[in-house]
């Protein structure tokens, strides 16, 4: 009895220890990203731009926006995606 349960815990560790040789576990992850912006006494005033991006393997994110101001009024916009696999 000893020998086949000694046999059965051998063969389990075997192949437990090939199957994680065969697949490794890993994560790929990746960030990026950058701003740039103006100030200025003149019209606009103060302007900039954004983006950035996000990613693993498995799921993908980005985004960027912009906005501006002057004396007056202010505007900008944004946008971005999401896609996971």
């Amino acid at each position: 009895m000893k020998s086949k349960l000694g046999k059965a815990v051998i063969t389990s560790v075997a192949a437990l220890a090939l199957a994680g040789i065969a697949a490794p576990a890993y994560a790929h992850v990746a960030v990026g990203g950058g701003f740039e912006g103006v100030a200025t006494a003149d019209e606009p005033f103060v302007a900039g731009h954004w983006a950035g991006f996000a990613e693993t393997s498995h799921i993908f994110t980005a985004g960027g926006g912009y906005g501006w101001a002057t004396d007056t009024a202010v505007g900008g916009g944004e946008g971005g995606i999401v896609a996971i696999d």
